[in-house]
């Protein structure tokens, strides 16, 4: 449901709002800056709703339209300004999973009129599209392979990077091909036309950014590749600018999601010679830019988003920012800013004191006991899910000193899964831990999952068991593996075998060693299942890859 209404709208307002994030951002001609970000509830659930402001060159507005509806999920909205210079504001739909839109004919008028809702395609799109050389308008929506699903998996539904076009301004869409980068997580994904009329697909993994070619008009898309652009499993920006230079908005020299930098290439790509870091912060996200009539290129992200937390106190400790930068290719390739109208770190919108009709939004468990919560969890949520609920609601202090609680932790859990009799019981107790070890420090989850993954990297080639891991990185084996899953979209396993084939494309290439030499050394005691694992991935036997590569 797209709202308008003023008296409506004031329900979105921000001091109702206790965390907001994901960011999109849209300037007309004359200069008006609209932004759109979602919010809602506690976290990113059922509930969630998407709002648009806006600037005519001073403050920014309270919400003046919205996408909600009762019993749905809206999130992942997107802005854009197409050619003909109408506004669109695009959102997702869940559980109905659907990109939904309005357009605005005229979004620089003093009253704005928007069309009624309308849909365009299947599942989630968060980028803006892109128009080609040849007229087509290209919009990126995907069907999540990895990722946290509010949307329900469904077994027999193809899944990929897909790519829908129209050719009449809007009017009609039609899917018309799409990637499947291996190891992808929530997509994302952004086309760019090269300069020799391919098109360039690239997609968020797990691993930073994935890349697929297609020379077709984006009907088929070549086996997707690591482009080496990095960053940290979060969202990126790249586009093309008005000069022909290629703008990419990514986390650079990275420890995690900081360093959020703009960088250009003259080059189609090859290389990045200039740079300017944006902000150097911890908990930076998710940008979205515009490039504007007067040349000033408008970067939008967010930072300390406030969701996940454990109550309203927690969650105001956070930044809870909508941040925009204002600045030049110049700046760019200056490495700072240099003009007068240029800027960096202004505040779109930051959130306050809470003052929601809800005292306690966090009511779901923190009105319970532990008795009572177990019980309630148990009624509501299927055995299999109850875990993931705790977890979700309460992060883990993990550290050296803990280690044999969580070893304790662990056991609780075996027993719990194990469906004994007295599993109301050993849930309680589960949840009595957890509480008790439970911490409001932020970014505890992302310092496991980082020291994890940097194990599986470094050691790939050792078959470490779960708990090895999770003893090195002083946490529960089961929390470590709901925390990897969470960030990363993956699994522990997918992830060590993403390591290891990444290592044996390396040997295979600069290498000599056998096929068989080269699967124990990256931790396969079997080289049919390496060879079957690696075509798999890759498109190419391990032998067709070597000779294919070496021959480049």
């Amino acid at each position: 449901m797209f709202l308008t209404d003023t008296k409506q709208l004031q329900n979105f307002y921000s001091d109702k709002r206790l965390w907001q994030g994901i960011p999109s951002i849209a300037v007309t001609e004359k200069g008006r800056i609209f932004v759109t970000f979602y919010s809602g509830g506690t976290k990113e659930e059922i509930g969630n709703y998407a709002v648009v402001i806006m600037s005519d060159g001073g403050s920014f507005s309270e919400p003046v339209a919205a996408a909600w509806q009762e019993g749905y999920r809206c999130f992942d909205p997107c802005l854009w300004i197409d050619p003909l210079g109408r506004l669109w504001f695009t959102w997702t739909r869940s559980p109905q999973n659907a990109l939904y839109g309005v357009i605005c004919d005229n979004p620089d008028a003093d009253s704005l009129v928007w069309s009624g809702e309308f849909k365009i395609g299947e599942d989630v799109m968060m980028n803006k599209p892109t128009v080609l050389s040849t007229g087509e308008w290209m919009f990126p929506i995907a069907v999540w392979d990895h990722g946290i699903r509010v949307i329900p998996y469904e077994e027999d539904k193809q899944r990929g990077s897909f790519v829908y076009q129209t050719l009449d301004n809007g009017a009609h869409f039609k899917k018309i091909g799409g990637a499947d980068v291996p190891e992808r997580s929530f997509d994302e994904h952004m086309l760019l036309e090269m300069a020799d009329g391919h098109l360039c697909m690239f997609v968020r993994t797990f691993y930073g950014i994935g890349v697929s070619h297609s020379y077709d008009g984006g009907k088929t898309w070549t086996k997707g590749v690591d482009s080496g652009l990095g960053g940290p499993s979060s969202r990126f920006h790249i586009r093309r600018l008005q000069s022909g230079r290629i703008l990419l908005v990514n986390h650079d020299r990275f420890k995690g999601r900081n360093n959020l930098t703009a960088m250009l290439s003259d080059d189609e790509g090859a290389t990045w010679k200039w740079k300017l870091l944006l902000d150097e912060r911890d908990d930076v996200s998710y940008p979205d830019a515009f490039e504007a009539a007067d040349g000033y290129i408008y970067i939008v992200y967010d930072r300390e988003r406030g969701a996940f937390k454990r109550n309203v106190s927690e969650a105001q400790k956070c930044a809870r920012e909508i941040l925009l930068a204002r600045l030049t290719e110049d700046d760019i390739i200056h490495g700072r800013v240099s003009n007068g109208g240029s800027r960096l770190k202004q505040v779109v919108s930051k959130l306050g004191e809470y003052t929601g009709d809800i005292k306690n939004p966090y009511f779901e468990y923190d009105m319970y006991s532990d008795e009572e919560l177990a019980m309630y969890l148990t009624e509501t949520y299927s055995t299999d899910t109850v875990l993931e609920k705790i977890f979700d609601a309460y992060a883990l202090n993990c550290d050296k000193i803990n280690m044999e609680y969580m070893k304790q932790l662990d056991e609780k859990i075996k027993k719990y899964n194990s469906a004994c009799d007295n599993s109301l019981q050993i849930l309680t107790d589960i949840i009595h831990y957890v509480r008790k070890k439970s911490t409001t420090q932020d970014g505890a989850a992302q310092e496991i999952f980082e020291a994890a993954k940097k194990i599986l990297c470094r050691d790939f080639a050792l078959d470490l068991t779960l708990d090895e891991i999770a003893e090195k990185v002083y946490a529960s084996s089961y929390y470590l593996c709901h925390v990897f899953k969470r960030i990363s979209g993956t699994t522990i396993s997918k992830y060590r075998n993403y390591c290891r084939l990444r290592a044996a494309k390396d040997m295979l290439v600069n290498g000599t060693d056998s096929i068989t030499d080269i699967a124990n050394k990256c931790g396969f005691n079997n080289s049919s299942y390496f060879s079957k694992l690696f075509a798999q991935e890759n498109g190419l036997a391990p032998t067709a890859y070597r000779q294919y590569n070496q021959k480049r």
